[in-house]
């Protein structure tokens, strides 16, 4: 069971990736201005997903990039905490 669920949160932050760099080239190929490199690296993460949802309003991958993002956060706090209390109670 935990092997499944690691695999899951794997394939989920391997997609979340290719899906990262399909908006941050999407953008970059719409940024009519001579500094295009800056979408690849200098912009945050929440301006890429900002500006992305507002050129492409009806795109799911900003929402899957913030859905998977707070997943693994949330997995993760939940694995810490059942680290932590299976620690606790001596089991």
């Amino acid at each position: 069971m935990v092997a499944v669920a690691f695999v899951a949160l794997v394939i989920l932050a391997l997609l979340n990736i290719a899906f990262w760099w399909a908006m941050r080239i999407r953008l970059m190929r719409m940024d009519s201005a001579k500094d295009k490199i800056e979408w690849l690296s200098f912009r945050s993460g929440d301006d890429v997903l900002d500006t992305y949802a507002a050129l492409f309003p009806r795109s799911v991958l900003p929402r899957y990039c913030r859905v998977a993002f707070w997943t693994v956060i949330v997995s993760a706090a939940i694995v810490l905490c059942a680290m932590t209390m299976l620690k606790a109670f001596g089991s």
